[in-house]
């Protein structure tokens, strides 16, 4: 003591050591959250590949499961959401399968499988109004990678055009079923089927 003066220079060392010791723990936890928020994207591309495999050999609950696990992780995924339609599309549960499936192409506009099957099940339901612009959509989208469809993959486009030239039919939009049989000709010339269809188009409704 000095003059009446308590001088306390330890105290406010360790004071000094604390907001240190603060800050250094706020910048980690910082620092994980941010790599948290990197990883999961990759994270949830990880768990919709697993359920991808666990469909694909017909275990649909686990498959499920992951489904459900990243879409808690990332709400608009639209991997997920198409995997989780075609679960509940094998399971014979349409209406949670049309649900899924608007959330995966609303998810995502370039999402082609998405969009196909679920123009596939309002035609399947004879709703081809409601079919048409997700087929329609697949169209936008163009033509097929060669690539994929040389190692098999399902032609989406060109299937697509065939169910729209259907759906404009059925619809009573006969001007439009033929415009999109034409531009099938136009788009697969090695297609006869298109020239057969629009001709049997045009003697149905001349």
């Amino acid at each position: 003591m000095e003059n009446g003066q308590v001088v306390l220079p330890r105290r406010r060392t360790r004071t000094g050591d604390y907001r240190e010791l603060a800050t250094r723990g706020s910048y980690t936890v910082i620092f994980v959250m941010l790599g948290l928020l990197a990883l999961r994207p990759l994270m949830v591309d990880q768990m919709v590949s697993r359920a991808e495999a666990y469909s694909a050999f017909g275990m649909l609950e686990q498959s499920r499961r992951q489904c459900n696990k990243a879409l808690l992780r990332d709400s608009d995924n639209s991997g997920a959401w198409y995997q989780l339609a075609r679960i509940h599309r094998a399971q014979n549960r349409r209406e949670s399968a049309y649900v899924a499936y608007q959330r995966a192409t609303q998810a995502d506009a370039a999402n082609t499988p998405a969009h196909f099957e679920l123009g596939l099940m309002y035609a399947d339901d004879d709703l081809y109004q409601q079919a048409i612009p997700y087929f329609d959509q697949v169209r936008k989208l163009g033509a097929d990678d060669p690539q994929r469809l040389h190692q098999g993959g399902f032609a989406y486009h060109k299937a697509s055009l065939d169910m729209l030239a259907l759906c404009y039919e059925k619809a009573g939009d006969i001007t439009k079923a033929e415009f999109t049989l034409e531009e099938i000709r136009v788009c697969y010339p090695s297609y006869t089927g298109a020239d057969t269809r629009l001709a049997e188009l045009k003697q149905r409704h001349k």
